[in-house]
């Protein structure tokens, strides 16, 4: 596919054509920061240990000039880790910032098939496979073989592979995604590992990291957790619920720190209902031809990406022009039609243009085409996810115009809704993201959703048809949810705007 860009044109990373890795180590390293090794130190991270990491530092004021391309800024206030391969050779740059609380990691290439550390796995019989880089460099300190995998929630096949024949323990933090993630990666490493444990921390206890820099003694204790992941294993091969509640606690704790909330959708009546907003899973759109779900999926995509949540937006009903159009219908309180034939002032566009790219920044239209599968789409997805350092929200309209190919990348003959709606619900729990689709109702008042469909679905909303005459220019839609797998179900009316593309909540 071509290369993403966000509706706006921008590219997701900088250009990459010349840079010499070595280089960039070199230049990081050298840049590393009283303030960035006073966050290490914090952190509990040794001086020698970034020395040995080659960790660097990118500052706010300066960028890089290697040959002829130019790379500045993209890790401003971040630190940057070289990630090496099994022959030494820097393949890829991690960076975090020190900046926030909970922290997103980016990728500088997006090097999807190497383990941060990956040398420690040849010369060890054992390893610790954690979450994060910290995790990592505070085992290396304490002498244990640990790695990670660099970008959140892609572990492979090809990862699985490097692991074979090794006994390992995955360590992951005490939340239920993490927990999701450990499961789903031990079952990757069925058959591959010699044996694979997934050990526990104590109640309270975030990672690794914390771990070590706050319960004394760290090193015996964790030794301990690992010998008892082994006997355990042995003594209950099936583990018990038992084992889990640590990790349901943590989870609570975080919603009722209010920590866990959802995604707002920019309608407050339908995040009453999702509980806060929406969380990972599959969430379905169901209406008739002209009902207003391409628009209504469109706004929440603009309302969510308002509050700098990355979105990507897949057609292949509209062009990105089209959507615009209608974006721009609704800063400017015109008809989609005024925008559509040039009738609006070009500097009222030209202003509402400008303050739209706000939104546009954290939005990613693909315009589907008849090649377009869900693969390339996974693949757009991970791209988005290792630039920016965070799983974006997914929409796709509409489930019947995606199109499903086998491994040798022919069109599957037939309807196919089924296996898209399970294959996008297994996305959202590997990703733990919200993924909404559209999907089209056929003119029998009868119909029901097909229940190989509706079984994937976490949360169906279905538009219903207004009673009495339909207005041309708007109409009054009842937006019910049949299904809400958490929470309550109910109806929202709305008043649709056709003219301007817009909902708003009705109050009969």
């Amino acid at each position: 596919m071509e290369r993403l860009k966000s509706i706006e044109g921008t590219n997701l990373a900088p250009s990459l054509s010349n840079v010499n890795l070595e280089e960039l180590v070199s230049y990081y390293e050298k840049s590393l920061s009283p303030n960035a090794i006073s966050f290490l130190k914090r952190k509990g991270i040794e001086l020698e240990t970034a020395e040995k990491y080659h960790i660097g530092f990118e500052g706010p004021q300066i960028g890089f000039n290697a040959s002829q391309s130019k790379l500045s800024g993209y890790f401003i206030n971040h630190l940057v880790f070289p990630i090496y391969n099994e022959a030494g050779h820097v393949v890829d740059l991690l960076g975090q910032p020190i900046q926030e609380v909970k922290p997103h990691n980016k990728m500088l290439l997006g090097k999807t098939d190497i383990f941060f550390n990956q040398a420690v796995i040849e010369e060890a019989d054992e390893v610790i496979l954690c979450r994060d880089v910290f995790d990592v460099l505070t085992l290396e300190q304490a002498e244990v073989a640990a790695i990670c995998v660099p970008e959140y929630n892609v572990f492979k096949e090809a990862h699985a592979h490097l692991l074979k024949g090794k006994r390992v323990f995955i360590c992951y933090p005490n939340d239920e995604s993490s927990r999701r993630e450990s499961k789903r990666i031990q079952g990757m490493l069925q058959g591959k590992a010699e044996e694979v444990y997934i050990p526990y921390l104590p109640e309270g206890i975030r990672n690794i990291n914390m771990f070590f820099n706050e319960i004394k003694e760290p090193k015996p204790k964790f030794m301990r957790l690992l010998r008892q992941a082994v006997e355990e294993t042995i003594k209950e091969p099936i583990a018990s619920d038992a084992k889990n509640l640590v990790v349901f606690m943590e989870e609570y704790c975080q919603r009722y720190k209010h920590e866990g909330n959802g995604i707002k959708t920019g309608f407050s009546e339908l995040d009453d209902l999702l509980l806060g907003g929406m969380r990972g899973g599959l969430y379905m759109i169901e209406g008739y031809v002209s009902s207003g779900k391409s628009m209504f999926m469109r706004q929440m995509a603009d309302q969510i990406a308002q509050h700098e949540v990355p979105v990507v937006y897949v057609t292949w009903d509209m062009t990105a022009f089209e959507l615009w159009a209608r974006s721009m219908a609704r800063f400017l309180d015109v008809s989609t039609e005024e925008v559509l034939t040039g009738q609006v002032e070009a500097e009222k566009v030209q202003q509402a243009n400008q303050e739209y790219k706000k939104i546009a920044n954290h939005l990613f239209t693909i315009e589907g085409k008849f090649d377009t599968s869900l693969y390339d789409i996974e693949d757009c997805v991970e791209q988005i996810t290792k630039s920016l350092g965070t799983a974006p929200v997914v929409f796709i309209d509409h489930i019947q115009r995606v199109p499903v190919r086998d491994k040798d990348g022919r069109l599957m003959p037939g309807e196919n809704e089924a296996l898209v709606a399970y294959m996008l619900h297994q996305w959202s729990r590997k990703w733990d993201i919200p993924i909404v689709v559209s999907s089209l109702k056929s003119n029998g008042e009868g119909d029901r959703m097909p229940g190989t469909v509706e079984a994937s679905v976490d949360v169906l909303l279905v538009f219903e048809r207004s009673k009495g005459e339909r207005e041309h220019k708007q109409e009054e839609i009842v937006i019910r949810m049949n299904k809400n797998r958490n929470g309550s179900l109910g109806k929202l009316p709305f008043l649709f705007n056709k003219e301007k593309a817009s909902f708003t909540p009705s109050k009969t």
